[in-house]
């Protein structure tokens, strides 16, 4: 009897610990607020030289567009070229809020502005951009490392946490040099 009492008090620490550990997690997902950035446990980003940002003329920069409709990302694959710059729209055509988490991809590429309601984000170092209902997040950046990157839309702050799963990927495709032969 008293060992069963003691492992129901065990059950009992461990289950609180979760139930902390849970709350601390859905606590912190909501430090982004209501629209923004969160720079949460970020480890680095890459960054675009003053010279080289200052070459690039964003009004002939290629666009390209996400559209958020009853939680499904339209396109779910997205493909940009390597050493390029972009324009990124995020458009939210729901009636709630929506989180575009993609931490590889913000840690990969160098993001030289992020726009939210019309308002420049004050880092560019982030993990994820929250939009609110019905309007639209800009992301101008430069595709730096090629590879496979998914997204997904997700609160909180660990990936694939009450998450189905990725909402779509985004693809940056290697530059390649052409090869010439004498």
């Amino acid at each position: 009897m008293v060992k069963k009492v003691m492992s129901m008090r065990r059950l009992g620490r461990r289950t609180l610990s979760i139930g902390g550990a849970i709350l601390a997690v859905v606590t912190l997902a909501a430090c982004a607020g209501q629209s923004g950035v969160s720079s949460f446990n970020v480890a680095e980003c890459k960054i675009l030289s003053n010279r080289a940002e200052a070459k690039i003329n964003w009004a002939r920069v290629p666009e390209r567009e996400l559209r958020i409709r009853d939680g499904e990302y339209s396109p779910m694959l997205m493909r940009l070229k390597q050493g390029r710059p972009y324009i990124i729209r995020i458009r939210n055509r729901d009636d709630e809020r929506r989180v575009f988490r993609a931490p590889d991809f913000f840690e990969q590429n160098a993001v030289v502005a992020i726009g939210v309601e019309g308002e420049r984000a004050a880092t560019t170092c982030v993990n994820a951009i929250a939009i609110p209902a019905r309007q639209t997040a800009e992301v101008r950046v430069v595709a730096i490392t090629d590879g496979t990157f998914e997204f997904e839309d997700n609160a909180l702050l660990l990936p694939y946490v009450m998450s189905s799963g990725p909402s779509g990927v985004i693809v940056v495709e290697e530059r390649r040099g052409t090869a010439r032969l004498n």
